[in-house]
């Protein structure tokens, strides 16, 4: 697309944790047209839009190799995937050490200091809890007694990661990087394409989210779901440039069960679903950063998560379980 004198555009991101919508007003016509290319990728999909300034075919390779990229991080952080380094180190709990490469223990030991930031509310170890809780057509409330044994598989301290080695201390624990490795991925896959040289672009994956630049010189504007209303309804507006929002939130996946709404965010160290908020968004400068604090700020709750948030100097948006809202100076519109 070469102009922008066309309908109202509108990208709605069905992600795992959260609901985010882009969309781009009728404008009169530019210089620019716009790629955007998607696919499913870490159990989710993605989606990459690109300003091409005119460079259409190389602007849809450089999308083509952001998506490599992605997949590329996925065979070495999935612990869904047998072969993965990650999975290697489950294997081994309780045994050994196992080596693994430098890119996948750096972010291993940046996600151990979030949980150590945090007193364990963002937690590696969560997976070790394996499928007690699942939400699918197969979902049963456990019992206290199969969640107290299950919870004693989570221990972000029990985590050696000493050089490119990574051992865990007991028999039944296992890493899951899914709180913090997609948003890694989100940045892998926008450095591609500032690599390219296409440095105005929207890189998507599950709830999160990289601005890069501008849309035709205006920030890219982001608006956050209402988490307890239809699909597409929004609370507001942030113009987002230069930085990542995420968003974690009770009402993507959930069951329902004696009027109690459980949800897939666990407090890992409870091993039940966090009661604090219902929706919690973060922007910062890495996609990184917003995935995991956005997690974390969500098992926190309110008071303690927004401590969290000004303490590192990164903007936050929550709603807490009882409707109210939290707001630091980057969502002021949605107050």
């Amino acid at each position: 697309m070469r102009t922008r004198a066309s309908v109202s555009l509108l990208l709605l991101l069905a992600v795992a944790a959260a609901w985010w919508i882009w969309r781009g007003v009728a404008e009169p016509p530019g210089p620019a047209g716009v790629q955007r290319v998607s696919r499913t990728l870490m159990g989710t999909l993605w989606s990459i839009t690109v300003v091409d300034h005119g460079r259409t075919t190389a602007a849809r390779a450089a999308a083509e190799a952001a998506l490599q990229e992605v997949g590329r991080i996925e065979k070495l952080m999935s612990e869904w995937l047998p072969d993965s380094p990650i999975s290697q180190v489950n294997a081994a709990a309780g045994r050994n050490a196992v080596k693994v490469p430098a890119e996948v223990s750096g972010l291993l030991r940046r996600a151990l200091e979030y949980g150590a930031r945090s007193d364990g509310a963002f937690d590696v170890t969560w997976r070790g809890m394996g499928g007690i809780w699942r939400f699918d057509e197969q979902f049963r409330v456990p019992s206290a007694g199969e969640v107290e044994a299950a919870r004693k598989n989570v221990d972000y301290r029990a985590v050696r990661a000493e050089g490119d080695t990574v051992a865990l201390a007991r028999p039944g624990m296992a890493i899951g990087l899914g709180g913090i490795a997609k948003g890694y991925a989100v940045d892998r896959a926008a450095a591609v394409l500032r690599q390219a040289g296409f440095t105005d672009s929207l890189v998507a994956g599950a709830g999160d989210i990289l601005a890069s630049g501008t849309k035709y010189g205006a920030p890219w504007r982001l608006a956050v779901q209402d988490p307890r209303s239809e699909r597409g309804q929004a609370l507001g507006t942030v113009a987002v440039s230069g930085a990542a929002i995420s968003t974690s939130g009770d009402y993507e996946r959930f069951q329902m069960a004696q009027g109690v709404r459980y949800h897939h965010i666990m407090d890992p160290r409870t091993g039940w679903p966090a009661r604090g908020c219902i929706s919690v968004s973060v922007m910062a400068p890495t996609a990184e950063q917003t995935d995991a604090l956005a997690t974390t700020i969500f098992v926190l709750g309110p008071e303690k998560g927004l401590a969290l948030a000004r303490e590192l100097g990164v903007d936050t948006f929550i709603i807490g379980a009882d409707g109210r809202r939290y707001a630091t100076e980057g969502f002021a519109s949605l107050r």
